[in-house]
């Protein structure tokens, strides 16, 4: 389970420190430059971590098949574990060192973040479709109702918030210009408030919990 995390939290942030997102800056000691392209900038210990997974799944499925044959007790088979177990204990100790390293050298790009909610309102559907439950809509009518109004927009170039409340009200009767707050980043996580949710209150909460974890271990 560590190195899964681990694995899918390198490539969360590799994908995201990428031009096309631009949403996190990995530090200058974790990356190096590309052999024949000088201006790239290369997270290898992020692609190194998640290659590293490979590695440790690799000794669990060795160790699987060993013990997969044999009977309920002791054979001198699984002498043969150890190899691989104490190798998969020296990469995550490895791994971990470098990971935590790694996380306090990363810069968030908050503007470039927040600009894309603005080039992309689609990002907003739920929202949208959150709207038109509280206005007396089933979740089904909603939801096909709010994939009409994103399919309009890709087709004509447009943003949600272009539309007029007439074009609105031409999909469903509900909308008046309340409706254009829904249309707002900050609002719509903190409008989230289920156990686990993006709500910054119960991320503050999760990060404490996890923070008081390891001060105690």
């Amino acid at each position: 389970m560590l190195f899964m995390h681990l694995s899918r939290f390198s490539e969360d942030m590799i994908l995201f420190s990428t031009p096309e997102f631009n949403i996190v800056e990995i530090g200058e000691a974790f990356c190096t430059g590309s052999s024949i392209m000088p201006q790239k900038k290369n997270p290898d210990a992020l692609e190194l971590i998640r290659g590293t997974s490979a590695r440790a799944y690799a000794n669990l499925s060795s160790v699987m098949v060993m013990m997969k044959g044999l009977p309920l007790s002791y054979n001198r088979d699984m002498q043969l574990d150890k190899e691989e177990f104490f190798d998969s204990v020296n990469m995550a100790q490895k791994v971990l060192m470098i990971m935590s390293g790694l996380v306090n050298s990363i810069t968030i790009n908050n503007n470039n973040m927040l600009q894309s909610f603005k080039d992309d309102e689609s990002l907003f559907a739920l929202d949208i479709a959150d709207y038109l439950v509280k206005r007396g809509l089933t979740f089904t009518k909603a939801h096909a109702i709010t994939g009409k109004i994103i399919a309009y927009c890709i087709d004509n170039k447009l943003k949600v918030s272009a539309l007029s409340i007439d074009e609105l009200n031409s999909f469903a009767n509900k909308f008046d210009v309340s409706f254009y707050k829904e249309l707002d980043a900050k609002r719509s996580v903190v409008k989230k408030s289920s156990t686990g949710s993006t709500n910054p209150v119960l991320v503050r909460q999760q990060i404490n919990k996890w923070l008081k974890r390891l001060k105690d271990k």
